[in-house]
């Protein structure tokens, strides 16, 4: 009798193993290729046939400094940094843009500043005096126009005599021109499939963890002994409609 007792009283062992982890995928095996075969699929068609190619045009800008033996090298590279930062930002300014809009005949009518400005990419490194721009569009030839336009109007709009700034004056020169981009930079189709295949595999694994959660019957005789802490001495084998059946 206390022997019986003690049984009942004992602890009861919470958590799940590994290998129940396993039973678990394994017995609900057909919802992860399922799911993750559908979310693949729909990756896949939305990458190849529904988003729409980009392409990048890339370009870039060297500024000048002006040397003299009355500067020292830290003033130099201290003025150089200065130009790059303040370039950086006069490319993308609305007055740039607005040029490049109006002598761009290509663009469409609905074209608007801030979408040109979402398109462009400027970069620089601080080893050297070199700044980078990008521009991508959908169509490779517009991009590439649009960023030789955009180096060009900012140069003569920087060296204007009458209206230009002096401090980036004469000091932009064009290192390399933009050309036609052959293949297009966005979307990376490699990347997306298998981005899609983990989302399936993480979304099927959800939905069957979701699915025992809300499963309250005993699935095997060992697991009644454990929670409910008693001895089986029988079990009928079949689900309920089975055993109707055989009665």
């Amino acid at each position: 009798m206390d022997e019986l007792k003690h049984q009942q009283e004992a602890p009861i062992e919470e958590g799940i193993t590994l290998s129940e982890l396993l039973k678990i995928v394994w017995n609900n095996i057909t919802i992860v290729f399922l799911v993750t075969f559908w979310v693949t699929v729909l990756g896949v068609v939305y990458t190849f046939y529904l988003v729409d190619p980009e392409y990048t045009a890339e370009t870039s800008i060297m500024v000048q400094v002006d040397l003299s033996d009355n500067t020292s090298q830290s003033t130099e590279i201290d003025i150089a940094n200065k130009l790059i930062a303040t370039y950086k930002e006069f490319v993308v300014s609305d007055k740039v843009l607005n040029t490049v809009i109006s002598d761009i005949v290509a663009l469409p009518d609905d074209y608007s500043l801030s979408a040109l400005k979402n398109s462009i990419t400027v970069t620089s490194s601080t080893s050297v005096l070199i700044i980078y721009i990008k521009v991508v569009n959908d169509n490779p030839a517009l991009a590439e126009e649009i960023a030789n336009q955009l180096v060009e109007n900012s140069i003569l709009i920087a060296d204007d005599q009458e209206n230009g700034y002096v401090l980036l004056r004469d000091k932009l020169v064009l290192l390399d021109e933009a050309t036609e981009p052959t293949a297009p930079s966005a979307p990376n189709k490699l990347l997306n499939v298998v981005i899609s295949f983990l989302i399936g595999a993480i979304l099927s694994l959800g939905i069957i963890f979701v699915k025992e959660l809300f499963n309250n019957k005993f699935q095997s005789v060992g697991e009644m002994e454990r929670y409910l802490n008693i001895n089986v001495i029988a079990a009928v084998p079949g689900v309920i409609k089975e055993r109707k059946l055989v009665d």
